[in-house]
């Protein structure tokens, strides 16, 4: 099995409308998620530049 990028290049072309509201709520979904988990004190895990990454409140 071969290793491949997860968030292969994608060209530069004109984006997808929709693509863009899609990510713009993924990263408010995000956001919520960081602040609940800051409230509960727990952590967030989450892919960061390949590699698996937890954010510990504090």
């Amino acid at each position: 099995m071969s290793a491949k990028p997860v968030y292969p290049k994608a060209n530069k072309k004109e984006r997808d409308p929709d693509f863009v509201k899609a990510e713009t709520a993924m990263q408010r979904a995000a956001q919520k998620a960081r602040e609940r988990a800051r409230q509960t004190g727990v952590g967030v895990v989450f892919l960061k530049d390949g590699r698996i990454v937890e954010e510990l409140p504090g």
